[in-house]
């Protein structure tokens, strides 16, 4: 019998993610069939609002769906310009090809949720267990976070696969610099869905190579993907100017001006007290971001209490690498230092919503559920009996059914409005 290699677990764990890909395409198959037999149509008025508006872009010429309309939807009419078309391409084009255009938007969502928990598991993996990354797959989807947003047809699924894509671009490029481009790529994508909310990903990327590096010498040895994040300022100025010059050839109006009142209006610096109102929003979005990744925020607050307090999180002190180890403790760093950094600067905003820190709420669940499989044996016996490539994507499908079947019976666990 020949001896076990230091390569064997990264063949296993290459040959579960192939597998997991494969459960994940059946698994979004599944639900769009699911879906559209039972003619699933959202209460959240925001999906409502995009299912909508991809369905009567469906119907128009490809040329027009970069300017959408509001269609008489919210009781509103004229340009739709509060973001870039991009969440509405892949719904339109889908209907397009048959499928039930009302619906278009919840399967799509599908297929961004499956992106999302394949893209956390492969960037968990390069800083903690196999075994317990691939946990993440289904652990994940039991959060409050995922309850509320089980089918939607909002941003936040798209935007956190996107981000996620860049980040996992970023720390391939460490040793390929052709990953480079997925970097490039995830922040054009979000740039398309969400316009000035692409500043996230230059942040998030920026952190996950602080993070990584052994040192400040390695920080520069690592160049490559440093290029790529101080390129995309200039990626984001020629893809706005592409953008506004085929809106304006379309309409024969401008989208960036309109786009600039919407998300920075005249109000938005002079209204208010901006140290009372930051202080505020800070413990506002403090509140969802404990709330939303439970039950693993309260492992994920733990971590962070004990990593701070004995200065043991930092990821260039080997002295405190504990007995997590020092990739579980860059882990730590990261998912601690992106949601100081993107709670602060949301808090800075003119305006808040839950969805904004969508993206923390699965980086904490994830420290959480990462810190919670490591811990409690009782957990870690159960994700090695679940460690099967096809387990996430059948919860999905078991939630999936269960919200249909239950309709608005089932609560969404969002939190009380304030």
């Amino acid at each position: 019998m020949a001896e076990p290699t230091d390569t064997a677990p990264r063949q296993r764990h290459a040959d579960m993610l192939r597998g997991t890909i494969l459960a994940w395409a059946l698994a979004v198959l599944i639900t769009a069939v699911l879906i559209a037999a039972t003619r699933y149509e959202s209460p959240d008025p925001d999906s409502a609002l995009h299912a909508g508006i991809a369905a009567r872009l469906s119907v128009l010429p490809v040329r027009q769906w970069i300017a959408p309309e509001w269609w008489g939807l919210w009781n509103s009419e004229g340009p739709y310009c509060e973001h870039p078309a991009g969440i509405f391409i892949l719904p339109a084009a889908l209907a397009r090809l048959g499928y039930p255009a009302p619906q278009a938007a919840y399967a799509v969502n599908a297929a961004y949720q499956a992106a999302a928990l394949i893209l956390v598991v492969l960037l968990a993996a390069s800083v903690a267990p196999p075994r317990d990354a691939r946990a993440l797959g289904w652990l994940l989807q039991l959060t409050l976070v995922a309850f509320a947003y089980r089918i939607r047809a909002n941003h936040e699924y798209a935007l956190l696969a996107a981000v996620l894509l860049a980040v996992y671009s970023t720390e391939r490029a460490r040793t390929r610099p052709a990953w480079a481009l997925g970097m490039i790529a995830a922040f054009c994508a979000v740039l398309l869905v969400k316009g000035v909310f692409a500043v996230i990903v230059p942040t998030t990327c920026g952190l996950w190579l602080v993070a990584r590096a052994e040192g400040a010498r390695d920080l520069r040895a690592r160049w490559t993907p440093w290029v790529a994040i101080a390129a995309m300022p200039l990626v984001a100025a020629v893809v706005a100017w592409g953008y506004e010059a085929a809106y304006l050839h379309i309409t024969g109006r401008s989208f960036l001006a309109v786009y600039q009142s919407r998300q920075l209006p005249a109000s938005a610096v002079t209204e208010g007290s901006l140290v009372g109102r930051t202080a505020y929003a800070a413990v506002w979005y403090a509140a969802r971001v404990f709330w939303y990744p439970l039950p693993f925020s309260v492992v994920a607050g733990i971590v962070a209490w004990r990593g701070v307090r004995s200065r043991s999180v930092w990821p260039w002190n080997p002295a405190h690498a504990g007995e997590a180890g020092p990739q579980a403790r860059q882990g730590a760093w990261f998912a601690i230092a992106t949601s100081l950094v993107l709670t602060g600067a949301f808090s800075l905003a003119h305006r808040k919503a839950d969805r904004y820190l969508f993206a923390v709420y699965f980086v904490v669940g994830a420290l959480g559920a990462l810190e919670a499989t490591r811990r409690f044996g009782w957990l870690r016996r159960v994700a090695g009996r679940l460690d099967r490539p096809w387990v996430p994507a059948a919860v999905h499908i078991v939630l999936v059914a269960l919200r249909l079947l239950a309709g608005d019976s089932l609560p969404e666990f969002t939190f009380w409005r304030t």
